[in-house]
């Protein structure tokens, strides 16, 4: 009799093949994406369009609104989608960004609608951080979550910096909600500022530099676009410009953020001293978001793709918001968020002040 032990057999009950997992993947993640085009849809439409609320807004809100109203139960089928989506789909979606974004159209600025969007950016981490942590008892982690938010661009900026420094859904969607509630009240109340200041103060204030405080101090690239755009067109486009020169940060941001020495979230991506340590602990959509950019810098990019391409990051990152907003309960919410509102409207304070000094003396 033969002493070779027979070959074990897996079920594949208890095993599945990858491609079985896939399949469940693309499958569940499906219904997500049409509620991600639909959000798109609406978002373009003149009766929302208006107001600034992006897509990516839309999203959030619908997936919050299916959390708290919809079964447990019911959801549940969709969860190796919501998975892929906040995870796969987010981080593409981030790479993608960077084809909104030139060299070119920073240097029609000039030097201070450069060095303001940069120095509130940078202004606004570090004070939130530590005004976050120290006031408001949040963890470091959440506190430089939703500083992030505020200083760098909004939405996408809170789901970049979320998936380098490892906080969890809620904190994530926490986060965003800051987003919405302060960056929309700023767009209605920009444009009032500016009414009061030249109308019935009568200071002397041009469209581009309002537009350089408006793209250095308001959240998403929505809200900046809709507010300038209540003022003047060249407010709106100066705030434009001014708005990407802090997105653009982003990708350099997120590199120095996974870089960092002596964080906890840098050591469990496997960063350590040596190279090839650091190198395991970048973040490739980070780098994908530099690359994107720098082709499309250098006119590498045809333009007629363009079209095409920014209407699937915004859809990607669409679905990653819409799968965050499923993860979201309100009760856990309101119980949670607290802490991360109050810190979020004191940095909106903050930014309308010292963006309003920096830009009487800088531009």
């Amino acid at each position: 009799m033969s002493t070779t032990p027979a070959p074990h057999v897996v079920s594949p009950h208890l095993a599945p093949s990858a491609l079985a997992l896939w399949r469940k993947r693309l499958l569940t993640v499906a219904p997500l994406g049409f509620i991600a085009w639909l959000a798109q849809v609406l978002a373009d439409h003149p009766a929302i369009s208006h107001t600034g609320l992006s897509a990516l807004t839309l999203a959030m809100c619908a997936g919050m609104v299916a959390a708290n109203t919809m079964p447990r139960h019911w959801l549940a089928p969709l969860a190796p989608g919501m998975q892929f989506a906040r995870h796969h789909l987010l981080r593409l979606g981030v790479a993608l960004y960077g084809l909104r974004l030139t060299f070119g159209a920073m240097a029609a600025l000039g030097a201070g609608g450069v060095i303001v969007p940069l120095a509130m950016l940078v202004a606004t981490l570090l004070f939130g951080t530590w005004a976050g942590s120290r006031f408001f008892g949040l963890s470091r982690r959440e506190a430089i979550l939703v500083s992030a938010g505020s200083a760098v661009c909004g939405a996408a900026a809170a789901i970049a910096v979320a998936s380098v420094v490892r906080t969890d859904d809620r904190q994530t969607a926490v986060a965003v909600a800051t987003v919405v509630l302060f960056g929309t009240a700023g767009m209605l109340l920009y444009p009032w500022i500016h009414e009061l200041l030249t109308q019935h103060w009568h200071v002397a204030v041009s469209d581009r530099a309002f537009g350089i405080f408006t793209g250095a101090t308001l959240h998403e690239v929505a809200q900046v676009i809709a507010s300038g755009k209540m003022v003047s067109d060249a407010t709106a486009d100066a705030a434009v410009v001014a708005k990407m020169v802090r997105v653009l940060a982003l990708g350099p941001l997120l590199l120095v953020m996974a870089l960092w020495p002596n964080t906890s979230w840098s050591r469990e991506a496997g960063g350590s001293r040596n190279l090839k340590g650091l190198l395991r602990s970048v973040p490739w959509f980070a780098v994908g978001f530099v690359a994107v950019m720098a082709l499309n810098s250098a006119a590498l990019v045809p333009s007629a793709w363009k079209p095409a391409l920014i209407a699937l990051d915004n859809w990607l990152l669409a679905c990653a918001m819409l799968a965050i907003g499923l993860y979201t309960r309100l009760g856990d919410l309101l119980r949670a968020g607290r802490k991360p509102l109050a810190l979020a409207g004191l940095l909106f304070v903050f930014l309308m002040a010292a963006g309003a000094v920096l830009c009487a003396w800088l531009v």
